[in-house]
């Protein structure tokens, strides 16, 4: 069997745990050349495309697109064509790389195009599974007029359930099935909660004399700075002074950065994704303004790299534009804090030569207890308020 080359889930970066097929670029019984891309995978928010290191023919699928399986799952097998298909299911059956996905006994060939029943067009047969299909066709569902919710536009079960009228679903009510990336951020979201200690350090920053340097930077720059990037530029400057909250677990193990790698999270229609800013503690104002732009941009066209999402050491989230005044936020691991920021807004504060009105600013410092003490939280928020009033 030393022939036979299966097609596991790969372990792309540290933190992968699982991967969703998006698409299969060859078909059972396609020729497959060293370097082709066979496969497309969702993981963590973003997309990897699986280039064969073998040549030989896809003889085997057992994953279908927009199902998720673990790292080492067995998705498919490579083989000469001369290689007996008996050989290759005691392969499949005696794989022990990983949870490989149940095999049916028999999976039913492909009809040909004269079997497709009325009305399921090509367009509806290239963006649905075999097993999409046949629901469509006990459920009596015409897939020409499903809408898909699964990555390019594939049809999912839920999806033909949902046109189907949903059977046991309220009326009145719109089943959305969770997408690879909204299903990803569920899992790694409630591990965090579930699994890191959590504790919460809240103060209030005067941010006139911030506003007043914003102002003067855009007055005589070409790149427009917003209030989210002068904040970031002061947490990356905090951060160097006070480093033992740039931190990541990383098994028993501290990792303490020497750069400011911040991650920003992003709001796009799919979910949050925690791009980083690389040496954020080098940058002007500016620069930040720009690396923030283009990684934003990168976001909303779903084309971030696994570079531009993971080697954060910090992350900064802002609400601020939604009007929200404080909020908690949750560590995204592997790093140690996340500072969660609030709306900038005039309040009256009280000073020594009596009260007056400033624009004041919330900001939450979310912290893993595990690897950074009360103490320090407070430190660095005392830092970044030292930052903030030197501008």
């Amino acid at each position: 069997m030393s022939d036979i080359y299966p097609i596991a889930v790969p372990k792309w970066g540290i933190e992968m745990v699982e991967g969703t097929i998006t698409t299969w670029n060859k078909s059972p019984g396609d020729p497959v050349a060293k370097g082709d891309e066979v496969f497309e995978m969702e993981s963590d928010k973003i997309v990897n495309v699986w280039d064969s290191p073998v040549a030989g023919v896809l003889r085997r699928v057992l994953a279908e697109p927009g199902d998720a399986h673990p790292v080492g799952a067995l998705l498919g097998v490579i083989a000469p064509a001369d290689v007996d298909d008996a050989e290759i299911d005691r392969f499949i059956a005696g794989y022990a790389g990983g949870e490989a996905p149940e095999v049916p006994a028999e999976a039913p060939p492909e009809p040909p195009p004269a079997a497709k029943p009325a009305g399921q067009t090509s367009d509806a047969y290239t963006r649905s599974s075999p097993s999409v299909r046949k629901l469509a066709d006990e459920l009596g569902v015409d897939l020409s007029t499903v809408t898909g919710t699964g990555r390019r536009g594939r049809i999912t079960d839920d999806d033909v359930r949902a046109a189907a009228g949903g059977g046991d679903d309220l009326a009145g009510v719109e089943v959305i099935p969770l997408s690879p990336t909204r299903k990803t951020i569920a899992r790694r979201l409630t591990e965090a909660k579930q699994a890191i200690p959590h504790f919460y350090l809240t103060a209030e920053y005067e941010l006139d004399g911030l506003m007043a340097h914003r102002k003067t930077l855009n007055d005589s720059g070409a790149t427009k700075v917003s209030v989210n990037d002068l904040l970031v530029w002061c947490v990356a400057q905090a951060l160097m002074k006070e480093p033992r909250v740039n931190v990541n677990l990383v098994g028993d193990d501290i990792h303490q950065f020497q750069s400011a790698h911040i991650a920003v999270a992003i709001a796009t229609d799919d979910g949050l994704y925690p791009a980083t800013i690389q040496g954020a503690e080098a940058l002007s104002p500016g620069g930040i303004a720009e690396a923030t732009a283009a990684l934003a941009e990168k976001a909303r066209t779903g084309s971030l790299t696994k570079e531009d999402i993971s080697g954060g050491s910090f992350t900064v989230s802002n609400l601020g534009m939604y009007g929200i005044s404080q909020f908690t936020a949750i560590i995204n691991p592997p790093m140690g804090a996340i500072l969660a920021l609030g709306k900038a807004e005039p309040r009256v504060v009280v000073r020594d030569d009596g009260q007056g009105v400033a624009t004041v600013l919330t900001a939450t410092l979310s912290c893993d207890h595990r690897v950074i003490d009360g103490a320090v939280g407070a430190q660095f928020l005392s830092v970044l308020r030292d930052v903030i009033n030197g501008l």
